[in-house]
């Protein structure tokens, strides 16, 4: 595959892998206030399972991507761009392993508006790391079809 090639892909799952976030961040946590008790627990389970699809399955391949591009990209390729690219989305990891999960598993037990509030708050992290992977994402990208 070219190079162009592989900057197209890697800036469209960047870009898809964004969007997921976004959706996670601004549609599906907030609109679990509105969830009774009662229902949380299958509708927290449905979600996360559908998210598990459409987000987390594209950002693991995202991940394999850019760890491939360490090793294989072509010379109009930044090598430390893409290492603040691949920095980012670890952030985004860690953020999600080390804070998202233990929330979500302790709203998942029981539902709390604090809970909610809290896992609101600390995804700010993921978000920013992800917006910020994207950003540098079209940079490289840029600067590669630049030259």
């Amino acid at each position: 595959m070219s190079g162009i090639a592989w900057l197209f892909v890697y800036g469209l799952l960047s870009s898809y892998c964004l969007a997921g976030c976004l959706s996670e961040h601004f549609a599906i946590i907030p609109g679990w206030r509105y969830v009774g008790a009662g229902e949380f627990h299958e509708v927290h389970v449905a979600q996360g399972n559908g998210l598990g699809f459409v987000y987390v399955i594209a950002k693991l391949a995202l991940t394999v991507l850019i760890g491939a591009l360490l090793f294989i990209a072509p010379s109009t390729i930044p090598r430390e761009l893409l290492w603040v690219s691949a920095g980012l989305l670890a952030v985004s990891w860690a953020s999600t392993f080390f804070l998202q999960i233990p929330i979500q598993t302790k709203i998942r037990d029981q539902k709390t508006t604090a809970l909610i509030d809290r896992l609101y708050r600390n995804d700010w992290i993921r978000v920013a790391a992800m917006a910020g992977h994207n950003g540098v994402v079209w940079f490289i990208i840029h600067r590669a079809l630049a030259q």
